[in-house]
């Protein structure tokens, strides 16, 4: 299984190249200065070329810090999204819970149809891949389910096969539980 479709929303997972994935937006994880840090980051930002990380400088310059949970919006650059939107997640589950959350917030408030995410904090203070989907997909159905969203599609962009499976297993965990984010 590699997508679920709740109210209308595509929930999907696969295994490819997210700077190059033909989505509205993409989200990447960030840190509180929005700088270039981490691999996929400093990947995402070098294509999307320098317009990116100004614009990033001068939204720090107004906000002085991104707050854990948090997200923020910029233009695409030059890459295929129109969008990045920086996620900062911090280092547990709540709070990638909620900059999940945040951040799809933010996403259906710009009128974005389409976002694709990595497995944004994986293997942070011990976080896995099956810890990162036990936490993403849930919080992705919780939204779609509770939000009167203008997203017709939120997926997943994976890296690895290993990293599919544990998010495939999530993607079947949630359809076969549809009730238990809404008691």
């Amino acid at each position: 299984m590699n997508q679920l479709t709740i109210n209308n929303t595509v929930i999907e997972i696969f295994v490819g190249d997210l700077i190059n994935a033909d989505y509205d937006a993409i989200a990447i994880p960030t840190n509180s200065r929005l700088l270039p840090s981490g691999t996929l980051r400093c990947r995402v930002l070098k294509g999307a070329g320098h317009e990116v990380q100004v614009e990033c400088n001068r939204i720090i310059s107004k906000i002085s810090n991104v707050p854990i949970g948090d997200a923020i919006i910029t233009s695409g650059g030059k890459l295929n999204a129109k969008f990045i939107i920086h996620v900062r997640a911090g280092h547990d589950q709540r709070k990638l819970m909620l900059a999940i959350w945040n951040s799809l917030r933010l996403a259906d408030k710009e009128g974005i149809r389409s976002i694709a995410y990595p497995p944004i904090s994986k293997e942070v203070i011990g976080f896995n891949a099956k810890i990162c989907a036990g936490i993403i997909i849930p919080t992705i159905k919780k939204f779609v389910l509770e939000r009167n969203s203008n997203l017709g599609n939120i997926s997943v962009c994976l890296e690895s096969l290993p990293d599919y499976k544990d998010f495939e297993n999530a993607l079947k965990n949630i359809a076969e539980v549809p009730s238990i984010l809404t008691q």
